[in-house]
């Protein structure tokens, strides 16, 4: 399959998107932690839990998008919500207090979740037939790269400048990347602009009309309450497992690693990207619960070494091990809800475990940071991570076996 044309500059839109909205929202937040702590004079918890309200309204934000899609042209969602993302940001360096970072937050969440998760994969969805998998795994993974390319920039520009020209910076970044959506998105649907998904075949609907267009309700199967708690069980778990990462800086700074902590979040962030594509091949090659099993062993051990081994190599190769929780919580979601659910019952539960998932990686980013606030150390956080890994390798276990039943 080879993309090109049209189809290509909407894949590149869409991980735009991604690269802006997680990417810099989301994955690279904890480098901004000590400093801002330490200038206003606020606790890490209270910090920390900017980034908890701003994924709240991330979540918040791609429940609001899909009735603004509906729009025949999406150049006025992408530009509003871009403008008011890219304020926020900057307006961050303006602010002497906590209280009025959290208004901004409130701002960034929404306006980054509006042009978020949701609006990219329904996009994606509506353009491509043909490698849906591989185009939506491409989007996820620019979350990782921009985690991994602009944490190292981002902790010079704040080590050297202040973390004020950091956000300043972040500001500008979020312009540069959400700049393809606005120029070379020409629409939601493709049928829109006279063209059709790429792959489909002639009167084919495109992966997401199929699996969630009026008629959805009507020919889905009933859905099992029991596995729809246990996999909405499982998106909680690991979206939640996905809020550390941010920690990293403020682990090696309590190990006396000091600026190892940048590496094990570039580290990380390179894992997510590829540990996200590898997760698509392996689940192609042996299922989706071989595959998820045996990633969450690799996330179990990354925890482990965190505990107790506290050399800067042994770090770096957890925090490789430990980044493999992105794709557990991003394509390890989506391709358990299609494998437990089926494709006509996709587009119901997915959702909701986004949404769940959200909330999740909120309530953990600050909860992690208040955790250290109480016991002046990672070593909690880090046990509370590791029943995390084991419960949500429990839930897929149960889950297939309710399946087979």
């Amino acid at each position: 399959m080879r993309i090109k044309g049209t189809y290509l500059l909407v894949l590149v839109a869409m991980c735009g998107l991604i690269a802006s909205g997680v990417g810099l929202v989301t994955n690279v937040a904890g480098l901004f932690f000590d400093p801002v702590a330490a200038e206003i004079g606020v606790s890490k918890g209270q910090v920390s839990l900017m980034l908890t309200i701003c994924n709240i309204c991330f979540a918040l934000g791609g429940m609001v998008a899909p009735p603004l899609m509906r729009a025949r042209n999406p150049k006025p969602l992408t530009i509003g919500a871009t403008a008011a993302l890219v304020a926020s940001t900057a307006a961050l360096s303006l602010c002497h207090s906590i209280v009025p970072m959290y208004v901004l937050c409130v701002v960034r969440g929404l306006a980054a979740g509006v042009v978020g998760m949701v609006f990219a994969t329904t996009v994606l969805g509506n353009w491509f037939v043909a490698g849906l998998g591989l185009v939506t795994s491409i989007a996820f993974g620019c979350s990782g790269i921009a985690g991994a390319v602009f944490s190292p920039v981002m902790s010079g520009i704040i080590a050297a400048a202040g973390w004020r020209v950091g956000y300043m910076v972040m500001a500008a970044l979020t312009v540069v990347l959400n700049l393809p959506a606005i120029l070379f998105l020409p629409a939601v649907d493709p049928a829109v602009c006279g063209r059709k998904a790429l792959g489909a075949a002639e009167g084919e609907a495109s992966a997401a009309t199929a699996g969630g267009g009026k008629g959805t309700a009507d020919t889905a199967g009933a859905i099992s309450g029991v596995l729809f708690a246990l996999v909405l069980a499982y998106a909680i778990i690991c979206s939640g497992i996905t809020a550390l990462p941010q920690h990293f800086p403020g682990l090696a700074q309590s190990l006396g690693l000091g600026a190892t902590g940048a590496t094990m979040l570039s580290l990380c962030m390179i894992a997510n990207t590829g540990g996200k594509v590898l997760l698509g091949v392996l689940v192609d090659r042996i299922g989706a619960r071989l595959s998820i099993l045996g990633y969450c062993v690799a996330v179990l051990v990354g925890v482990v070494l965190m505990l107790f081994v506290h050399g800067p190599v042994s770090m770096l190769v957890a925090a490789v091990l430990y980044g493999l929780c992105y794709a557990l919580a991003t394509v390890g979601i989506s391709m358990t809800a299609r494998d437990v659910f089926g494709d006509a019952n996709y587009t119901r539960v997915y959702p909701t475990f986004q949404l769940g998932g959200n909330f999740a990686n909120a309530i953990f980013s600050s909860v992690i940071g208040f955790m250290y606030d109480f016991s002046g150390g990672y070593v909690l956080p880090l046990w509370v991570m590791l029943l995390m890994v084991v419960a949500s390798a429990a839930t897929i276990v149960v889950a297939y076996a309710r399946k087979a039943a």
